[in-house]
């Protein structure tokens, strides 16, 4: 089983729209049209069985609409994160409905969020999610759609996880993209869970299978990013890397499956 743990879709009447603003912003092409329908054709050509689709409330006002709709997509093939915006001011009820619908964790996107992901306010928030048993992903290191300084590097994110051990962690981008030094010193080793998302290309074979080696490849998730990626070229890259078979099962899906219990 493939599973990709971060990919994006928005709503049909939407996806065109965000498509075009996100592709402007950040300068970089995109590989399907942002709807669910269209991912579905992009994992079939990838071979990859199940897709996380990592939302984003990017206001307090989004927050209940972006998770209904992460609950109203899942199927199959589908699982849907949550999004808790940091402002929103009902996030204790809010994590509850998530619980009570089945979601399985939640993304936070400390940019288009506009917070720094140490900052204590936000640690209640946090201690709510992993009481409840989810699973947070964070955005980490750069996001090529906004400037410098960038509120979630590795020496932030490993407060946060010092605060919060044995927590179920996720840190997108193999831990901080284009932080890579950072990722070694602060992240490497930890009990935190990197995944694969727009970084091979950056980092290319020969550092990515050492930060892979590095961390352990049990803590390794994979994931695309797309549209922001090609799904089958994303695969190949994990397929491409000097590990054993059962290396490369464990991050294309195995170790998703034991995460988050599939």
């Amino acid at each position: 089983m493939i599973i990709d743990i971060h990919s994006h879709c928005f709503p049909d009447g939407l996806a065109s729209r965000a498509i075009a603003a996100l592709t402007e912003k950040a300068g970089i092409p995109a590989y399907t049209d942002g709807t669910v329908r269209d991912l579905k054709r992009s994992m079939i050509t990838a071979g990859i069985d199940m897709c996380v689709i990592q939302h984003i409330a990017t206001k307090p006002e989004q927050t209940a609409n972006v998770n209904r709709w992460a609950v109203e997509i899942q199927d199959a093939g589908i699982i849907g994160f949550g999004s808790i915006h940091p402002d929103y001011q009902g996030w204790r009820e809010e994590i509850k409905w998530l619980v009570g619908s089945g979601i399985k964790g939640v993304k936070f996107h400390p940019e288009y969020q506009d917070f720094y992901v140490d900052d204590p306010k936000v640690y209640p928030i946090y201690e709510a999610l992993f009481e409840a048993g989810l699973t947070v992903l964070f955005h980490a290191g750069v996001d090529l759609g906004f400037p410098y300084p960038y509120h979630c590097t590795p020496s932030r994110l490993a407060k946060v996880l010092d605060s919060f051990l044995g927590s179920r962690m996720i840190a997108a981008h193999m831990g901080g993209y284009r932080y890579w030094k950072d990722v070694e010193r602060y992240l490497l080793g930890k009990d935190i869970y990197l995944d694969t998302s727009f970084a091979f290309n950056d980092l290319g074979a020969e550092t990515m299978l050492a930060l892979i080696k590095g961390h352990g490849v049990d803590r390794i998730l994979f994931g695309s990013d797309s549209p922001w990626t090609d799904q089958w070229k994303e695969v190949s890259n994990i397929k491409s890397l000097d590990l054993s078979g059962e290396e490369i099962a464990s991050i294309l899906g195995g170790n998703a499956v034991h995460l988050l219990s599939i």
